[in-house]
């Protein structure tokens, strides 16, 4: 019934399903009897779980948002999962679209919701010492890991932004030695004075990104006391007591 390298109808899926729901053949026994892959087969079930039969019917040609894509690619980033699994667990076309986005991520290239429209690249990558990764990596944390306003802002890819964040929160500043070849001048234990200078940076960071919050809701506060006695509108509930 089944056969091998072509495409299968939704009552041939049915059918194989069938055989592992009754316990009937396992996914290697129909791979062995039928021609179809084993891992062919578990991912039939696995849709076919989470949404039935739609879960198994042919669509067009997918088309993801960026913010599908970043939230995959963030989580293959984060380990422990393989491009087969996110494969399956979001229904992607095949490992080959993961790994192109995860390429085109790490390489600094803007992702798009559409696989045809060309788009500029974000900045190139550039060279960088241990004392700027850790003043980068600290100052994307403090403004809440805007990685897009860190990468204008230091002139280095996103993906290096998010790769120094990253290491940053998993080794601490060790995380962000070179270790490429043979060790960096760079690589060595951080002097006090360094170490103090890059605590006053990070501590201005946040100190810049709260103030730059605190302004813009005072200035939602005084659109909202102009506007309410006219569209009776409620002051903002969570907007500081003076």
């Amino acid at each position: 019934m089944g056969r091998k390298g072509s495409r299968y109808t939704l009552e041939e899926k049915l059918f194989y399903i069938g055989l592992l729901q009754d316990g009937t053949a396992n996914p290697h026994q129909i791979e062995s009897q039928y021609g179809v892959k084993h891992d062919q087969v578990k991912q039939w079930l696995e849709r076919y779980q989470i949404r039935g039969v739609d879960g198994l019917k042919r669509t067009t040609k997918q088309q993801y948002s960026k913010e599908f894509k970043l939230g995959v690619i963030q989580e293959y980033l984060a380990g422990d999962t393989s491009y087969s699994e996110l494969t399956r667990k979001y229904e992607v076309s095949n490992v080959g679209v993961i790994s192109q986005w995860v390429s085109r991520y790490t390489s600094g290239k803007l992702l798009d919701s559409s696989s045809t429209r060309r788009r500029p690249r974000l900045k190139n990558g550039r060279k960088t010492t241990k004392l700027e990764r850790i003043e980068i990596a600290e100052w994307t944390i403090a403004h809440e890991k805007h990685y897009t306003e860190a990468a204008n802002h230091f002139e280095v890819s996103y993906g290096q932004v998010y790769s120094w964040v990253n290491k940053y929160e998993k080794d601490g500043a060790d995380g962000l030695a070179d270790r490429r070849g043979k060790a960096k001048e760079d690589n060595g234990h951080l002097s006090e004075l360094e170490k103090k200078d890059l605590e006053i940076k990070r501590l201005k960071a946040r100190l810049e990104y709260v103030s730059t919050e605190a302004a813009i809701l005072k200035k939602l506060q005084e659109i909202e006391r102009k506007d309410a006695p006219n569209k009776n509108i409620k002051p903002f509930k969570h907007s500081p007591k003076k």
